[in-house]
């Protein structure tokens, strides 16, 4: 509970999104930041509407380039510099106001 920053592996929604759910649902009912990785080009590819669920609930997130890329490619963004995947995965919808991504 005093924890103001929360981060998960994302290869996490392997095995339980919805207790990474529940996290990220309470990091932004509670004003905490929700941090979460991409973990591997295979959890966006293969677990990628669990992760979306999960997306606007996510403050930081952090990939390497072959991961962003996947990501990218998943979301159908046709591009595959990492800086331009960086700021669309900003972008993308937050359910809280309270921390910019």
């Amino acid at each position: 509970e005093r924890a103001k920053f929360l981060y998960s592996a994302g290869f996490f929604l392997t095995v339980s999104p919805e207790s990474m759910m529940t996290v990220a649902k309470h990091a932004a009912e509670t004003g905490k930041y929700y941090m979460i990785n991409l973990a591997a080009p295979f959890v966006c590819q293969f677990f990628k509407d669990p992760l979306m669920e999960l997306f606007p609930y996510v403050d930081f997130i952090f990939g390497n380039e072959s991961e962003a890329r996947a990501f990218a490619q998943v979301q159908g963004w046709e591009v595959e510099d990492t800086k331009v995947i960086a700021v669309k995965l900003a972008a993308l919808p937050k359910a809280s106001g309270t921390h910019k991504r």
